[in-house]
């Protein structure tokens, strides 16, 4: 069912003109997805360093050192696996493998990778100890890797090669985060989700209690204004573009704390993203522009580190540094003003449901972009999800400079307003 936009809203966009299918821009084919090229080693179970060497992106002329150690039962091809970065995190890991064995304890052979990159202080070796503690099946690959990709969403991206290639072809694969702390039902969490029909699920990301009280107070208040800001902005979204396969309430992020998919979805996709950092939001775009369905479960809840110094350029530890030193430094970029943010999902619905019903979207298409290479461009996607990337990447008017909390805190008012507003007509 189409979302509605309230009758103030509905000035934003121009009503969609519906003409015979099979003119302007519309669907054009069946969904198209790129074929994964890289092979499984046949021999992966009996030969587990051969099969880690065969992964491209470990190639000689970027990799320094490498061992591959194991343990459990790595010769059976596991139905789930659970994939993790990790760098110089010995004094987390073995909380991370314990949480971990909790969540998995009701499923039966399921496996653990951890890439450790880079490390200095024998992160590689606690983790092996604690799933050797644990009794879990595991393999744990040590390795330092050239400067250009010894960075988090790399080593992430490692950790799911490997992963996909031990398991089983319909098995599902999840990640987390080496300083993160899976809640007991997170995988079932997400296992359901899956069942549900969802084929990217993103968990809910909390941080830890006690760091977060240590926290400088000089920040907690413009944290609390971009938090507030960054959920209203949720919740106007979900209302003005209501997509069924991710209901609301919903957290609405992505991290790579808590993603799962299924291998052959992975895939298909394209695998992982290679970027040193925010891979995990650009492999949600990734799989909507293939328009497949992200589900934003809060039930599938992961502990996270509010640390001062992470490993991952622009993460969170970043940003919590950032905004120490400058309490109005820039806010998150996906966040927008109020009625930019209004204007974004009421087109995204229209051009949906015009989309879906193979009805004509030129005259929408033409409100946001004047390029004809564009026009072209979207005029040529296969699926909804691409065409709307190309809009959003096109269109002027649906784009702003990145704002701080001040700025955040000024636009609240008008937010609040947008949202009790589409609450009446949802």
């Amino acid at each position: 069912m189409q979302g509605r936009a309230v009758p103030e809203l509905l000035s934003l966009v121009p009503s969609t003109r519906r003409r015979k299918a099979g003119t302007g821009l519309r669907q054009t084919g069946a969904r198209k997805m790129p074929r994964d090229t890289d092979q499984d080693a046949a021999n992966w179970p009996e030969d587990l360093q051969a099969a880690a060497i065969s992964c491209p992106h470990l190639s000689h002329s970027r990799i320094v050192r490498r061992s591959v150690m194991r343990c459990g039962d790595t010769r059976q091809r596991p139905d789930l696996v659970v994939a993790i970065p990790a760098c110089n995190e010995i004094d987390r890991i073995p909380a991370c493998v314990q949480a971990l064995k909790e969540t998995l304890a009701n499923f039966p052979g399921a496996g653990v990778v951890l890439m450790v990159n880079n490390s200095t202080d024998g992160s590689a070796e606690a983790a092996l100890t604690a799933l050797m503690t644990q009794r879990m099946n595991g393999i744990v690959v040590d390795a330092t890797l050239a400067a250009e990709i010894a960075n988090a969403g790399w080593s992430r991206r490692l950790a799911l090669d490997i992963a996909v290639r031990w398991a089983r072809p319909d098995a599902v694969l999840m990640t987390t985060d080496a300083d993160g702390r899976v809640a007991p039902d997170w995988a079932a969490a997400n296992l359901a989700a899956l069942t549900d029909g969802a084929h990217l699920v993103c968990g809910r990301i909390s941080p830890d209690a006690a760091e977060d009280a240590q926290l400088p107070s000089g920040i907690r208040q413009s944290d609390a204004v971009e938090r507030m800001y960054t959920a209203l902005s949720i919740e106007l979204d979900a209302r003005l573009d209501p997509r069924a396969h991710d209901p609301w309430p919903h957290h609405g992020l992505a991290s790579g704390a808590s993603l799962a998919i299924r291998a052959h979805d992975y895939r298909a996709v394209g695998r992982l993203p290679r970027l040193p950092c925010s891979e995990d939001r650009a492999f949600a775009a990734l799989v909507e522009r293939h328009d497949l369905c992200v589900r934003h479960s809060d039930a599938a809840l992961v502990t996270v580190s509010c640390r001062l110094q992470g490993r991952a350029r622009g993460g969170m530890a970043d940003a919590i540094a950032a905004r120490i030193a400058n309490p109005d430094s820039l806010a998150d970029q996906r966040l927008y003003p109020a009625r930019i943010t209004a204007q974004r999902a009421t087109y995204r619905n229209a051009l949906r449901a015009a989309w879906t019903a193979k009805n004509d979207t030129s005259f929408l298409v033409r409100q946001l972009i004047a390029s004809p290479a564009q026009i072209s461009r979207a005029r040529s996607c296969s699926t909804f999800g691409a065409f709307w990337a190309e809009i959003e990447a096109g269109a002027a008017r649906l784009a702003a400079t990145r704002m701080r909390p001040s700025q955040l805190a000024r636009e609240l008012p008008e937010l609040r307003r947008l949202v009790t507003l589409a609450r009446a007509e949802t």
